[in-house]
């Protein structure tokens, strides 16, 4: 009631003293002091009061911790989708030079992508192993989005069908990551903004080596759990 009185003394003041300020130049004082700030008005001797309304910011506490959790998994998997990005663009550039010696392409393209495999696996396998549901779901997309193809179609085309069929296969009947999974600017509107945010530099991703010390750390408080057990 008391905010409605308020708005409303608010509204007839500036519709009543809006033609007189229009007119004419009305010199303004300020007094401050420690707790609030007010203006007044000084017209012909009379003293009246301007009230300075605070801002009133509204924030959705759903839609907050959800685009908290959204910063929070685009910052990890944002940097593992440009890597796989970047060894995706290598790759290419070697297979392109294969093609074009035309000398046993298909062997020669077999034993490029079984080198990559090996690779990648010495490389990443500790990362890997423990990748949760969610960030695989937050990397697959991303994977999706940085180099236009599907975790399932880069399986498929590096290794074979049979291969990419059989580990998505796995993956769904734990309920985990679909391979499948397509970036949809739509869709994934709010991890649109997030992306946005970090190719400009508003938020920071986290390097390789913090995101392996994030793993090493959680395992350090899952020993010590069992342990309390």
């Amino acid at each position: 009631m008391k905010t409605l009185k308020l708005s409303s003394w608010v509204f007839l003041f500036c519709c009543h003293f809006s033609p007189v300020l229009a007119q004419k130049t009305v010199p303004l004082t300020q007094v401050s002091d420690t707790n609030k700030k007010a203006m007044y008005l000084i017209e012909n001797g009379d003293t009246i009061p301007i009230l300075i309304i605070k801002q009133f910011n509204f924030k959705d506490p759903n839609f907050a911790r959800e685009w908290n959790r959204t910063v929070f998994f685009a910052r990890r998997m944002y940097t593992y989708a440009k890597i796989i990005d970047s060894i995706v663009d290598a790759h290419e550039n070697e297979l392109a030079e294969i093609k074009n010696k035309k000398k046993k392409i298909n062997r020669k393209e077999r034993k490029q992508n079984k080198e990559l495999k090996n690779a990648l696996w010495d490389e990443y396998s500790y990362e890997i192993k423990n990748l949760t549901n969610v960030r695989g779901d937050y990397l697959t997309k991303l994977v999706h989005r940085e180099t236009g193809i599907t975790c399932y179609d880069l399986i498929k085309k590096y290794k074979n069908g049979r291969t990419a069929f059989f580990w998505n296969s796995v993956l769904w009947s734990f309920g985990s990551t679909n391979l499948k999974n397509e970036f949809d600017p739509k869709t994934d509107w709010m991890l649109k903004l997030v992306l946005e945010d970090i190719e400009s530099g508003k938020i920071r991703t986290l390097t390789r080596n913090e995101l392996i010390q994030e793993v090493k750390n959680r395992e350090e408080r899952e020993r010590n759990r069992k342990k309390r057990k």
